[in-house]
């Protein structure tokens, strides 16, 4: 059931939103997942689960939706009831008959004072077709999601916990729930949109979730829609954008959170007798840590709006939620090396993107968060180049931002060479890291002349140029190790086969490859080649037939895209070790089926690369 968003009765006039004002952001210069009953700030980081060694594959549908229901025509829940109507206007008194009474003027009352808050609503954009990308500038088209049940696609994007498996599978997830795009029945718009915007957190892109639910007319809010809003203001390090909400998010959920926003918030606009009462009486409860509560003091000092400036200690707390980050960053925190060790891909993503974070810790994580998909290979050239600006001149060549500058720009190509071999060994392969920097070092890759004389080194520079795509460059390549020994040739056409039509399916060339990789990297090269329809290379992997493989069949056979993409991710949570082979054979297939060969041929690509 949704959550209409209502204007408590006893909630003061000048509190009320008042829609059509400029949105209000926290300034980064000023400034240097959840559910709608869940406290935010209980959300530390638990240890992860270790992956399964063997055996059947994960479950992958909740057990209520083992068979997506079909979509009811009506069954579309009632638009929320608009914020601020038919409250207050009539006062209770009906006119009565008679002739008029003549009374004496009296002086207009004092106008009522106006709450700053109130002035902070402006954003005007429906639920119902919400999005930040078109498909000029990146996105899939609005009928995306067209034909399928929300409330299926809901249930699965809340099982994400965390990045996919498949760099690529991600980034096309997140340019499908980034999209401008209709909201599919039944669920109230709204609830669909805090879905979207919850999987996008869990993945990492903070952010980005912050500007999609931000965009949204405060009376559409919906306890789910302000779930996700609260986590992601603090991931994208905007408190301030917890104002507007926080008066009528305080009438709807129960989480003790948004109280102790609406503290941080009156305090911030000069209501400290207000705020005091809030964080005192939070302070005495138990529900938050009072860390937290001192962190939001702290933001309301730095802002110049409370008296109350508090000194919060690391020791108090055991581990990072998104409150942590991003009220420390934007009061100027700083976080101890050994909490930000506890932190998840997830949460390292979003913090490489706090401004308020020093640079040398956005740097330090920015490989994982281009290794999840979370930031672009052009993002990361940007923080290691603006690491290097504040190093000395005699450190700055040998940091990794100095070495990716060389890679770029050193006028030998042996240097250039050197230095991409230099920061491909800053990380043991097949860690996140590792993969970070292909990522990373893609552009430089791009800049090396194919020539035969690299061919020793072609195969680690066609797997970076894959890893952000640019995959027509690293085709180039396989023509100018035309003369190389087996070993590279086939190392080569690996990284190539999936995603270059010029490289032959050539079985001997996979037997010399899969013989020095692990065995299910080997399988999920020869599945997904099938699934492609480029041919048998290997032995047939075992046929797996489930709920997760018959919905995926019906969505494609229903051309359901979006629900193919959903299904897709669903099926890449965790590592690539936890992916059947099988289950990348039918992926691939299905996105060729539905239009986006594209896609499919770089996530199996990667599959030969991390797998």
């Amino acid at each position: 059931m949704a959550f209409h968003a209502i204007v408590p009765p006893d909630l003061p006039a000048h509190r009320r939103p008042v829609h059509g004002r400029a949105p209000f952001r926290l300034i980064a210069a000023l400034l240097a997942a959840g559910v709608a009953s869940a406290p935010l700030l209980a959300q530390e980081q638990a240890p992860a689960a270790a992956p399964p060694s063997g055996g059947a594959p994960k479950v992958l549908l909740p057990d209520d939706f083992d068979t997506p229901p079909p979509v009811a025509p009506g069954m579309a829940e009632p638009a929320p009831t608009p914020l601020g109507e038919g409250v207050g206007l009539g006062g209770g008194f009906a006119p009565t008959a008679g002739p008029p009474v003549p009374v004496e003027p009296i002086a207009p009352p004092e106008p009522e004072k106006k709450d700053p808050l109130a002035e902070l609503a402006g954003p005007t954009m429906l639920p119902d077709r919400a999005g930040l990308l078109i498909p000029l500038s990146g996105g899939y088209p609005a009928h995306i999601f067209a034909g399928a049940d929300a409330r299926f696609l809901s249930k699965l994007l809340g099982r994400l916990d965390g990045p996919l498996a498949s760099r690529w599978a991600q980034i096309m997830l997140q340019r499908a729930l980034l999209s401008v795009a209709d909201a599919p029945a039944p669920l109230n718009p709204a609830d669909w949109l805090a879905s979207r915007a919850l999987a996008l957190q869990a993945m990492g892109s903070g952010a980005d979730a912050h500007r999609l639910v931000s965009r949204i007319a405060i009376d559409r809010y919906t306890g789910n829609l302000y779930a996700a809003a609260l986590q992601s203001a603090l991931e994208a390090t905007d408190p301030m954008a917890l104002c507007p909400l926080s008066p009528t998010a305080r009438g709807l959920t129960q989480s003790p959170t948004w109280v102790l926003a609406d503290a941080m918030c009156l305090s911030i606009l000069g209501d400290d007798i207000g705020a005091a009462a809030l964080f005192d009486g939070l302070r005495r409860g138990d529900e938050i840590a009072a860390f937290d509560v001192g962190l939001a003091e702290r933001v309301a000092s730095a802002t110049g709006g409370g008296r109350r400036g508090a000194n919060p200690e690391w020791s108090e707390v055991k581990g990072l939620n998104a409150w942590r980050l991003g009220l420390s960053s934007a009061a100027g925190l700083e976080i101890p090396a050994d909490m930000l060790a506890t932190a998840t891909p997830a949460q390292r993503a979003w913090l490489v993107r706090l401004p308020g974070q020093p640079i040398a810790n956005r740097a330090a994580n920015a490989p994982i968060a281009a290794a999840i998909g979370a930031i672009s290979s052009a993002e990361i050239n940007r923080i290691f180049n603006a690491m290097v600006a504040t190093l000395d001149p005699g450190e700055a060549s040998d940091s990794a931002g100095g070495r990716l500058r060389a890679a770029n720009v050193a006028a030998d190509v042996s240097d250039r060479v050197a230095a991409l071999k230099a920061l491909w060994g800053r990380a043991k392969p097949g860690t996140l890291e590792h993969y970070g920097w292909q990522v990373a070092t893609a552009p430089a890759a791009a800049r090396l002349p194919v020539s035969s004389g690299l061919a020793p080194e072609a195969p680690a520079i066609a797997a970076s140029l894959v890893s952000a795509g640019i995959a027509e460059r690293a085709g180039q390549w396989w023509r100018a190790a035309e003369g190389a020994d087996e070993a590279v040739r086939a190392a080569l056409w690996a990284q190539l086969v999936a995603v270059a039509g010029g490289v032959p399916v050539e079985a001997g060339l996979y037997r010399s490859w899969a013989g020095t990789v692990p065995a299910h990297r080997a399988q999920l090269l020869a599945a997904g080649l099938k699934g492609l329809g480029r041919g048998d290379v290997g032995e047939n992997v075992a046929p797996v037939e489930n709920d997760w493989t018959r919905a995926l069949d019906r969505a494609v056979a229903a051309r359901r895209t979006g629900e193919v993409m959903v299904l897709t991710a669903t099926a890449l949570r965790g590592s690539w070790a936890e992916v059947p082979p099988d289950y990348l054979r039918r992926i691939a297939a299905a996105l060729v089926a539905v239009g986006h060969s594209s896609e499919a041929r770089l996530i199996v690509a990667e599959a030969a690369n991390r797998g």
